[in-house]
Order: C-alpha cells, then sequence, then structure tokens
C-alpha cells in the first residue's frame, strides 16, 4: 500500500466551497462508480471517506484548503498525478 497526501487550496469563500466540494464528490462518485463504491459523509459535509477497490481515502475542507490522504495500492499512486490535475481542473471550474 501506498499513502496519499495531497492538499489544493480552493480560493473560495467557506460556504462556497462547501457546496462545491460535495457536488464534486457526488459528481465524481456518480461518473467513477466502478472505483468509487462508497462514500460516507462526515455530519457537516466538510469530510468524506471513498473507498473503493483496495483503497480508502479521507477527502476534508477545511477554510483554505481540500486535502486527501489515505491509503491506495502502489499501483494507483502512479495515478497521483492525473487525479491531482482532475482534483485542481474541478476547482477551478467550480470558482
Amino acid at each position: 500500500m501506498a499513502q496519499v497526501n495531497m492538499s489544493f487550496e480552493h480560493g473560495q469563500p467557506p460556504e462556497v466551497a462547501r457546496e462545491n466540494f460535495v457536488k464534486g464528490i457526488e459528481k465524481a462518485h456518480a461518473e467513477h462508480g466502478r472505483w468509487i463504491h462508497k462514500v460516507s459523509w462526515s455530519d457537516d459535509r466538510t469530510s468524506a471517506v471513498l473507498t473503493g477497490p483496495s483503497y480508502e481515502v479521507t477527502m476534508s475542507l477545511d477554510d483554505t484548503h481540500v486535502h486527501a490522504r489515505g491509503r491506495v495500492p502502489l499501483a494507483f499512486k502512479l495515478f497521483e498525478r492525473p487525479v491531482r490535475r482532475y482534483i485542481e481542473q474541478s476547482l477551478e471550474k467550480e470558482t
């Protein structure tokens, strides 16, 4: 297993960032359900645990950043740059 630990500055007011965070995770789950089997939300929807085949990643939101932390199969680590680009582009589209 490999560790994932990424952070992205969202550059949005907290309420807008939370709305976009929720939309982004829900969209990713809908479009990539083959890889994202389950999303478990925190009560305030500022954190979600995404699980799939042999991985678990916690996505969280604070006033300035979106964070992704967890464990993934080593082969998934090869996709870290494209995943980072996808998340950054998603954040840019929502601003």
